[in-house]
Parts: structure tokens; C-alpha cells; sequence
């Protein structure tokens, strides 16, 4: 700001040595210090080209760090929300908040801003250095100033609405894009291009028509319609003060007020009309200026209405979580997504380390929802858990989601090798580990199969690979991790029968000395399991073994009766 303020002072006095020139040195005919101005002029304009440059390099440093920092604090304030906030969000919106909207913002900066300091102290310079030429030109010229802000007030009012619905629009435009990419299959399975299209065509027609109010607000832009008028009527006036000068008249009677005509020269009118020229300049770039900016701040106002969404996961003590044993306790849970009625209802239990629990119920019961507040995916709203008798929300999330893996039915893959997919999330494993880790979840055989082999690009959410590869791809995962903690929801869904028997064979001998979590329907799991936990409508019915719920609990009883006879059910609970 420094550098450019003093880059307007040079212009503003390079047009008073051109009136110094032409009323003293020309008329004169004194070329020798004609010539010494003219490189006084020259100089003065490489000074003031330099001292532009560094302005504008420092500047666009300054801009692009804005950008940066934004985009970085913007990431990870997302990396921080909980899954609520997600599960409302559309990903092509953050995705615009996070790039156009970002760019947007960096644009206001550079050349936004500076342009706006550079229009408003050229205009204060210019102004000053036109008073010190003539006061009356200078106060006729400044007469128009109140009717000039009133409308660049109006223009900017105007646009701000228009330029927060523009970027709304196009986040519109993102987020219905993303959707139809990434929902591709789905889209071609029920034939619904057209009806895509149709939606995607409202947006951007509606895209269109801000544009176009856009364009109808900045073509009613009047200011620079003003200055060049008033350029016009500043010249006729100057005229007419160098003609009473000449004549020898000291005063002129305004509306029957005498005001002192001061000494005026072709050169001081010549330097007037220059310095107004430095005011056109600015003004006329006012307009795209304060388009620029208007987009920048909604832009920002987006980016921060997202940043200060209350969504956050609690900030505990952050204690360091060393030497996990394993051992798990909810006691009193109750949770709701979004306030509303509550998904688990003061569930109490334990695992003690190294057990293994399985969990079931109807669909929709809560059984994913345990695993998901285990790894502080969401925040509980009522109640403790425990990991090794520390409350989990003491404890830092990088530490608790480090030594707890989940393998879900619903499996995310990045667009990167297989490899490095087996590997996520581990640094420099060694490739031998990854091969066993494979081996282990019976993925080693197709992955073989593929040209690259384990080089093999999986595509965007492992969009090349079956079901079933894929879950095995996500075993590995876990496998590689070796997580103190395990949950298992439903991962062998998309298995054929063997398979999973071979992977049911190598999983008993992983889950030794492991805490394990089973989310299941599946009878041989619950049968292995040290603990089963029956939930029903987020209400934990019933916790004890199979031969204890076999005997006694007559939902669990029903499950097995449709593939064995059962004896008769004992007194006690049922």
C-alpha cells in the first residue's frame, strides 16, 4: 500500500512539470531546461514503473497466500466437522466454496483491492493537485462528487445480491454435475439422461439469467458518463478564466457571490485536464473493480458461513491414548442424527479387551450407528463411552481413529493403484506386507490377474472392481493397519460362500487379542462371538452369549428357528 501510494504521487506530479513546461520553458523558448524536465519526467516515470512492479509482485505474494491460507483453514475446518454436517451438505457446493469461490476471493485481493486503494488516493492526489492549480475549476469539478457516490453507492447495492446468487448458481451448477457423474450408472440403469439433462438445464439457465442481470446493472453504470461530461464543461470554464485573465478581470460574480479568479495559464489547463484524466482512468475501471469485489466478499460470506457452522466434534483434553488394551464401555448412550429422535437410546455395555461382540438387529436399529460413534464419526449426545476407562472424548481423534479400523459393506476406494490403496493410511510398508495383507483377505488371486497387477488403477471409488474386490481390497486395508480395535459391519456382503470361508479362516487367526465388533445377520459370526448384543429400535433388548440368548430370548430364538428345531425355552426373561 505504501509502494502504491507513493506511485500515485509521482503521477499526480508528473502533469504539473507538463504545465511547468509549457508556460515557462516553450513560450520562453528556453530548451535547456526544457530538456532538464523532460528527463526529470522520464526519470520520475521509470521510478514510478519500478516502484509499480514491486507493489504488484507484493501485492499478488500477499493474494495468493490469502488464497492459500483459505483454502487450507477451509480444508481443514471440513476435516474437523462431524458426519451431520456432511450428511446435509452438497459435495459440489463445498466444492465451489473451495475453489471458484476461493479464486473469487483472491481476485478481490489482486488487483481488486489495490485498484480500489489506487483509484481512491489517485482521486485524493488528483484532487489536491487540481486545488492547488484552481479553486473554482476544482469546486465546479467536485460539485458532481456527492451525485458520483450516490450512484457508485446504488451500482454496488445493486450488484451484492446479485453477485451471492451468482455463486449460489454456480455452486448449483457443480453440485447437479457431481451428482450426475459420479450417480452415472444408476442414471443409464433407469434411463433418466433426459430427465438429468432437464435438470441440469435449469440450473444453468438460471445461471444464465443472473448473468444477464448482471450484465443490465453494469450497462446503467453513469459515473464515467459523468466525468467525461464534466471533463467537457472543466475545459469550456478553463477557457474562459485564461480569456479574463488576459483581460485583466480579477473577479466573477457567481449566483451574486464574488469569488477572486486566480492566475490561469494554458499550461495550468493543460496540467487541470491531465490530472482529470488520472480520475477517468480509475473510474472507468471502477465498475469491473467493484464487480471483482462485490463476487470476492460473496464469495468469502459463503466460505464463512461454512466455516462458522456449529457442526464441530467436542474438543476434549486431548490426551495422548498409549499402550491400548482394547477394552470397551458405553454406558447410558443416546444419540440422534440432526436433533432428531434419538437413533440409540441409553445403551449401556462392555467388551472387555481381546472379546468380540456381535451385533444385531431389524434394519435400522442403530447397530452401524455404535461403530460409527466409536470412532467419533459423530458426538454422543447423552452418556460416556469408555476406551480403557478414559472418556473418548478426552482423548485425541487421531489416536482413537489410529487404533481402530472399520471395514463397512459400503467400501471407498481412491483413483490410485491397488497398491497404494492396500496401503493407505500406513507410511513406508513395506511391499512384502502388502502382498500377505492381500493373501489374508483372498485378494491377491484376481488382483494377479490384472495387467499392472498390484499397479493397477482402481478408478474413482474403485469404480473398475466388483463388489466383492473391492471389500477384500478394504480387509487388506485393515488388515495392513493392524488395529488394536476392529469393527466389522456387514463387510462380507458381496462375497461368494467359499470366499468368505476362507477369509472367516484367516480373520480368526487375525482377531486374536483384538477387541472385535461384529455388525452381522449372519448366523455362523454370532455364533463365534464372545457377546451378543440385540438391539431393537435403538434399545439394547438383550446382551449375553448365543447359549444364553438360545435359551432364554425369544427374538433371538425366532432367528434360528427357521434353520434348526430349538428346545423349549426357559423360565426367565424372553
Amino acid at each position: 500500500m505504501i509502494l502504491t501510494i507513493i506511485t500515485i504521487g509521482l503521477q499526480t506530479y508528473i502533469p504539473l512539470l507538463f504545465g511547468e513546461a509549457i508556460d515557462n520553458q516553450i513560450s520562453n523558448g528556453n530548451l535547456i531546461e526544457l530538456r532538464e524536465i523532460a528527463l526529470i519526467i522520464i526519470i520520475l516515470g521509470v521510478f514510478r514503473a519500478v516502484i509499480g512492479y514491486l507493489a504488484s509482485i507484493f501485492n499478488e505474494q500477499i493474494s495468493q497466500n490469502v488464497e492459500m491460507n483459505v483454502r487450507l483453514e477451509f480444508f481443514e475446518n471440513l476435516s474437523r466437522k462431524n458426519m451431520n454436517f456432511f450428511n446435509n451438505a452438497k459435495v459440489g457446493d463445498l466444492m465451489s466454496q473451495g475453489t471458484q469461490d476461493t479464486n473469487n476471493l483472491t481476485f478481490a485481493i489482486s488487483p481488486g483491492i489495490r485498484s480500489i486503494v489506487t483509484a481512491i488516493f489517485g482521486f485524493l492526489a488528483a484532487g489536491l493537485a487540481m486545488l492547488s492549480l484552481n479553486y473554482l475549476l476544482t469546486i465546479a469539478f467536485f460539485l458532481i462528487l456527492p451525485i458520483y457516490l450516490f450512484f457508485m453507492y446504488v451500482y454496488a447495492k445493486n450488484l451484492q445480491p446479485i453477485s451471492m446468487e451468482r455463486q449460489e448458481r454456480l455452486a448449483g451448477i457443480n453440485a447437479s454435475l457431481q451428482e450426475n457423474i459420479t450417480g452415472i450408472r444408476v442414471v443409464r440403469t433407469f434411463a433418466a439422461q433426459d430427465r438429468e439433462y432437464e435438470v441440469f438445464s435449469k440450473e444453468v439457465r438460471n445461471y444464465e439469467k443472473i448473468l444477464v442481470r448482471r450484465g443490465e446493472i453494469s450497462a446503467l453504470f453513469i459515473p464515467i458518463l459523468l466525468i467525461s461530461s464534466m471533463s467537457a464543461i472543466i475545459y469550456i470554464i478553463g477557457v474562459n478564466m485564461i480569456e479574463l485573465n488576459y483581460i485583466g478581470q480579477d473577479f466573477i460574480n457567481i449566483l451574486g457571490i464574488e469569488f477572486k479568479i486566480q492566475p490561469f495559464s494554458v499550461g495550468d489547463l493543460i496540467a487541470f485536464l491531465t490530472l482529470m484524466g488520472l480520475l477517468v482512468f480509475p473510474t472507468s475501471i471502477l465498475r469491473f473493480l467493484l464487480d471483482v469485489i462485490t463476487l470476492g466478499f460473496a464469495g468469502s460470506s459463503r466460505i464463512f458461513n461454512t466455516l462458522t457452522t456449529k457442526s464441530m466434534l467436542v474438543k476434549g483434553k486431548n490426551k495422548e491414548l498409549k499402550n491400548l488394551r482394547g477394552k470397551i464401555e458405553f454406558k447410558n448412550v443416546s444419540f440422534a442424527y440432526d436433533n432428531t429422535n434419538n437413533v440409540l437410546e441409553n445403551i449401556s455395555f462392555k467388551i472387555e479387551s481381546g472379546e468380540t461382540l456381535a451385533i444385531i438387529g431389524s434394519t435400522g436399529s442403530g447397530k452401524s450407528t455404535i461403530g460409527k460413534l466409536l470412532t467419533r464419526m459423530y458426538d454422543i449426545n447423552k452418556g460416556e463411552i469408555l476406551l480403557d476407562d478414559y472418556n473418548l472424548l478426552d482423548l485425541k481423534i487421531s489416536d482413537v481413529r489410529n487404533n481402530i479400523s472399520t471395514i463397512e459393506q459400503d467400501i471407498v476406494l481412491f483413483s490410485t493403484t491397488i497398491k497404494e490403496n492396500i496401503a493407505y493410511g500406513v507410511e513406508g510398508i513395506d511391499e512384502n506386507k502388502i502382498i500377505n495383507a492381500a493373501k489374508l483377505a483372498q485378494a491377491h488371486e484376481f488382483i494377479n490377474e490384472f495387467h499392472e497387477g498390484y499397479d493397477t488403477i482402481v478408478g474413482e471409488k474403485g469404480v473398475t472392481l466388483s463388489g466383492g474386490q473391492k471389500q477384500r481390497i478394504a480387509m487388506a486395508r485393515t488388515f495392513i493397519k493392524n488395529p488394536k480395535i476392529l469393527i466389522i459391519d456387514d463387510s462380507t456382503s458381496a462375497i461368494d460362500a467359499k470366499t468368505e470361508k476362507m477369509i472367516n479362516d484367516a480373520m480368526r487367526e487375525i482377531l486374536k487379542n483384538r477387541t472385535t465388533i461384529i455388525i452381522t445377520h449372519r448366523l455362523s459370526n454370532l455364533i463365534d462371538a464372545d457377546k451378543i448384543l440385540f438391539l431393537q429400535n435403538g434399545i439394547a433388548k438383550k446382551i449375553g452369549t448365543h447359549e444364553e440368548l438360545i435359551k432364554n430370548f425369544d427374538p433371538y430364538r425366532q432367528i434360528f428357528s427357521v434353520y434348526q428345531e430349538l428346545p423349549p425355552i426357559e423360565e426367565g426373561e424372553k
